[in-house]
């Protein structure tokens, strides 16, 4: 027993080390194509006196885990397909199958090698990835394409849902220092009209309080149309008590946050009462991803023992066919979802579900 337990981890050994050089090879390839034609894209900028060689470097450095993680599915699938497609034109497979092997154990290396891709990209975007884009848009705004109003920390014109009938408008928000400026309170009545209104300089998070406190402002009470009522003050508490780090008011495309701040993101907007099936839907694809890579992966193994000659090529070509397929698919379901057409877990989880059956189809029909 103890001979057999050793030579299955030696097959197993054998196997996963023929997945690192394929895989390595394909995420070298394409990640390199597209940083080059991302930097080659910004080397337009050179000519406005401000940007260097070096900042482009700085930038595409920033942005290349970003691209890593995006490649990296494509590289496993490639990588796969190369492993079961040279075992079988080597006569490897045939083989291991006449040694008493199925077909699915000699998977499991190969799944267990793609199983650890995903869990470090998953890290990766989790805890690399978000600052490093904040990196490279400090780059591109203040060396490669200069912006004048941009600042990481703040965010412009911000609205916020306060009540039901009570809406927060500031005209700038820096949580990181806990302050609002030029912000408005608006207060509805039961038609829609407005009945009270705060207007104050600043808003300042208090922590002792744990409130938002308005500062040199005006109270102003609608009595009907054409009188108002209005007393001056320097200090007033708000209705607003969240946290400024439980805050979310920046404009960040969600798909470039890292699932822990799309959870932020989803409970400030439940809590505002604001539609959040965008970042809903985001965050259940990103959940998602790790089942997307194997699945992607075991729909094309299948594929490699049917080819029965060696062709680069031909794995090449199967890889993109199978991984443009699924991202299609994922894209169409995600943008469905993210305007609300659809519940976010089946825009997320939807095309998990689709090819599991087409995985489980496949192997019923190729008997493995």
């Amino acid at each position: 027993m103890e001979k057999e337990v050793k030579y299955l981890m030696r097959i197993y050994y054998y196997i996963a080390k023929k997945f690192w050089g394929p895989f390595f090879f394909a995420l070298g390839v394409f990640t390199t194509l597209v940083v080059l034609g991302d930097t080659f894209e910004k080397m337009k900028n050179l000519s406005n006196g401000t940007t260097t060689i070096l900042d482009l470097l700085s930038y595409s450095l920033a942005t290349f885990p970003n691209w890593l993680t995006t490649i990296m599915p494509v590289a496993c699938l490639l990588g796969a397909i190369s492993v079961i497609s040279e075992m079988v034109s080597n006569g490897e497979w045939t083989a291991c199958v006449a040694g008493g092997f199925a077909p699915r154990q000699l998977f499991k290396p190969v799944i267990m090698c793609i199983l650890i891709v995903v869990a470090g990209t998953m890290l990766m975007q989790e805890f690399v990835v978000p600052p490093l884009n904040l990196k490279a848009d400090k780059i591109y705004y203040t060396r490669i394409s200069p912006s004048d109003s941009f600042n990481p920390d703040t965010e412009h014109d911000v609205v916020i849902k306060v009540s039901p009938t009570q809406m927060l408008f500031a005209k700038e928000v820096d949580l990181k220092k806990g302050t609002m400026t030029k912000v408005s309170l608006d207060t509805y009545d039961d038609a829609w009209d407005i009945a009270a209104q705060i207007v104050a300089d600043q808003m300042v998070w208090d922590a002792d309080s744990k409130n938002w406190l308005f500062s040199n402002g005006i109270k102003r009470t609608f009595v009907d149309e054409m009188d108002t009522t209005e007393q001056h003050f320097e200090q007033e508490n708000s209705p607003v008590s969240t946290r400024p780090d439980e805050m979310s008011v920046n404009k960040v495309e969600d798909k470039l946050l890292s699932i822990r701040d799309l959870t932020k993101r989803i409970n400030f907007y439940k809590q505002s009462g604001l539609a959040h099936y965008a970042a809903e839907t985001m965050r259940q694809s990103r959940l998602a991803t790790p089942f997307v890579t194997v699945i992607m992966c075991l729909l094309g193994m299948p594929f490699a023992i049917s080819v029965r000659r060696k062709s680069k090529i031909v794995n090449i070509i199967a890889s993109m066919v199978i991984a443009f397929t699924f991202w299609w698919l994922m894209s169409m379901f995600t943008s469905i979802g993210e305007n609300g057409y659809i519940n976010p877990f089946i825009a997320g989880w939807g095309p998990v579900v689709f090819f599991s059956t087409v995985v489980f189809f496949e192997f019923k029909w190729m008997k493995l």
